[in-house]
């Protein structure tokens, strides 16, 4: 693929398309995550620099809307008025432009859902529609939503886990809450990390935020991970 972003040109509707379409043909090789119903934010993470690196992101965040299918053809001035008249209308070619360009990338989103979520693409017929389809649906700040990463964090144990793998997963839910509007305070976060700790691990790190002073989680994690090599 090539590293350039595809040229712009302004349409007769003021609306940006691609002089050239982007087939997108080794996006794989920078999307390579399936987008399941847990790893939301990771697949954003991966997708979205990809796009705005392309010049395509306004593709799926709705900046960059179709082109109109036609456009007014040459017009022809009434010698005897002086008036400016059109008497027909062509094919714009940037609206084809653009569909060429968004079914591509529409059809990079779907080749990089898992089977879990695919009925988020069905009846949608433009990447802006299964990307909005999919964003309300895994990383929406409903209620219910909340609700249900504050239980699979409250409910996360490290069990087999190492430490350095357990943080991994409970930073991953603290981010899914912010970007859901529920943000944690430094005390709910170490709340529920120390509660699923194994027992040797959370009595050191009990000590540690015993203190008055905030502990953020990064430095309860550079603690423990300190304290499981020394162990």
């Amino acid at each position: 693929m090539s590293s350039h972003s595809s040229e712009r040109t302004v349409t007769a509707g003021g609306s940006p398309s691609p002089a050239t379409t982007n087939s997108l043909s080794g996006a794989h090789h920078h999307v390579s995550m399936k987008l399941n119903s847990r790893n939301f934010l990771f697949w954003r993470t991966q997708l979205v620099p990809f796009l705005r690196g392309q010049d395509l992101l306004g593709f799926v965040n709705g900046s960059m809307p179709c082109p109109p299918s036609t456009i007014p053809a040459a017009s022809s001035n009434d010698s005897g008025s002086g008036a400016t008249t059109t008497t027909a209308t062509i094919p714009n070619p940037a609206h084809k432009a653009w569909v060429l360009q968004d079914q591509s990338i529409l059809s990079m989103l779907i080749s990089s859902m898992s089977d879990e979520v695919l009925h988020l693409a069905v009846g949608r017929e433009t990447a802006a529609e299964v990307w909005m389809s999919i964003t309300t649906s895994l990383g929406s700040s409903t209620e219910a939503r909340c609700l249900s990463l504050l239980d699979q964090f409250q409910m996360l144990r490290q069990g087999n886990l190492s430490t350095a793998e357990y943080l991994g997963r409970a930073e991953v839910l603290v981010e899914a809450l912010a970007q859901a509007g529920r943000p944690l305070s430094s005390t709910e976060q170490n709340l529920y990390v120390l509660r699923g700790l194994r027992q040797d691990l959370r009595i050191m790190a009990a000590s540690l935020t015993a203190t008055n002073h905030s502990i953020s989680l990064p430095q309860l994690a550079d603690f423990l991970q300190a304290q499981e090599f020394i162990i």
